[in-house]
């Protein structure tokens, strides 16, 4: 049968039907929806032949040096990031709004920034450990994780379903339907892209 006009414009298979938006205190804010800014946009030939600097380093640098690229947060550290997360809890603002001026880090602040721009344009990864996410169970470690988050960047929604903080777990989803599901959400496994300079709140892998 040929194709045909309909009535209406089909929905987006990512548009976040049935989401209540008063989850977010300051709006929604999602990301790869969006039309290319053309002005942005450079001919191949513009690209640099050779790229120099912090950002560029080789496996041998890293391998064997976890410290390079590990922080083990301090009894200190971890006393400030559960404080913040407890106040904010208390608070009753709900996950979604979270923002730096709702989760002050005095001390833990300056150090997220240093390491953001490490991020951004140095050798584009760091991993935390550290955090007590037994002791301290679920919705607490979320929201510290939510909180520290905000110093890096504005979290967005991960699908769909406008979900802003996903949890690696076997929900019993059909792998094979690589378009309507999330691999993290099976028992399949996943390949992992390579290091990016990039910050994924949206993410609980602790």
């Amino acid at each position: 049968m040929a194709p045909s006009l309909t009535e209406s414009t089909p929905e987006p298979s990512h548009a976040l039907s049935g989401l209540s938006k008063s989850a977010f205190p300051d709006g929604l804010k999602t990301s790869g929806q969006h039309p290319p800014v053309y002005s942005r946009l450079r001919p191949y030939s513009d690209f640099p032949k050779e790229i120099t600097g912090p950002t560029v380093w080789r496996a041998e640098d890293y391998r064997d040096h976890p410290e390079r690229w590990t922080h083990v947060f301090s009894d200190e550290e971890i006393a400030e990031l559960g404080k913040a997360a407890d106040d904010f809890l208390a608070s009753g603002t709900p996950l979604t709004g979270i923002t730096k001026a709702l989760f002050p880090l005095p001390k833990l602040g300056p150090f997220f920034n240093t390491v953001r721009s490490e991020i951004l344009n140095g050798k584009g990864f760091i991993l935390f450990k550290g955090v007590p996410v037994e002791e301290w169970g679920l919705e607490k470690s979320a929201a510290a994780y939510m909180g520290f988050g905000s110093y890096f960047g504005y979290f967005t929604s991960q699908n769909g379903k406008g979900h802003v903080l996903g949890h690696v777990k076997d929900l019993g989803e059909d792998p094979t339907q690589k378009d309507r599901v999330r691999i993290y959400r099976t028992n399949a496994k996943s390949v992992l892209s390579p290091p990016v300079p990039s910050i994924y709140p949206g993410r609980q892998n602790w």
